[in-house]
């Protein structure tokens, strides 16, 4: 919010017009291609899409933090669109493109930092990834979108900045509200495996005490045995 008050459509700040000057240079166009195909992964269809394949993996290995996960997708769109409504901002001017009033803050950005902050949490905190694998997630995936965005000459790097800000914001609450939260599935794989547990250890506890009881009727009538007087 401090940020989006401080930007005006008349005057980008110098870090604005230094990025876009370095990224309407030759050398870094020639990315453009290659970035391409980052272009529907951060619309809503693709990150969400994303987000519901990861949290389908957990459910099957019956982990929680799908919903944490989902969650920071669904939000990554609808809060930065609600965003746009009440900050309104001029896109860099390019010819031949009409005019846009929504820059701030950049839809790919806030989308790819919310999942991927908030997927590197979850994952990390289950231990079914590495701290640096954690770390990788975390920072690769929102860094390349931000460029990407950038390099398009769709966005101000400010815009950028404020897509990580909000998308970190997104994926911070996701995580402390949902992170340890399960789906059906998760929770039907818990159940029965507590069910399972609960049965071995019942026929464990059935066995132990029909064991016990042969023991003592062997032990008893070997002593009846020994101490039964003889009848001569």
């Amino acid at each position: 919010m401090l940020l989006a008050r401080a930007l005006r459509d008349d005057n980008p700040p110098l870090i604005d017009r230094r990025a876009r000057r370095v990224a309407r240079s030759r050398p870094v166009r020639s990315m453009k291609k290659l970035l391409w195909p980052l272009f529907p992964l951060g619309l809503p269809g693709g990150y969400i899409a994303i987000a519901y394949a990861t949290a389908h993996g957990l459910h099957r290995r019956g982990r929680s933090g799908g919903p944490a996960i989902v969650t920071s997708a669904w939000l990554g769109w609808l809060v930065h669109r609600a965003a746009k409504l009440v900050y309104t901002r001029r896109r860099p001017r390019r010819r031949g493109v009409k005019p846009r009033n929504d820059s701030y803050p950049s839809g790919h950005t806030t989308g790819a930092t919310a999942l991927a902050l908030t997927t590197a949490y979850v994952l990390r905190r289950r231990r079914l990834i590495s701290l640096p694998g954690a770390v990788a997630i975390a920072s690769i995936a929102p860094t390349v979108m931000g460029a990407y965005r950038v390099i398009d000459d769709e966005h101000w790097a400010t815009d950028v900045a404020g897509g990580w800000l909000l998308g970190a914001a997104i994926a911070l609450s996701c995580s402390a509200a949902l992170a340890d939260s399960s789906g059906g599935p998760a929770r039907r794989f818990k159940a029965s495996e507590a069910s399972r547990t609960a049965s071995h250890r019942r026929g464990r506890s059935a066995r132990s005490t029909s064991a016990t009881e042969v023991d003592r009727g062997g032990f008893l009538g070997g002593r009846a045995d020994i101490v039964r007087p003889s009848g001569r």
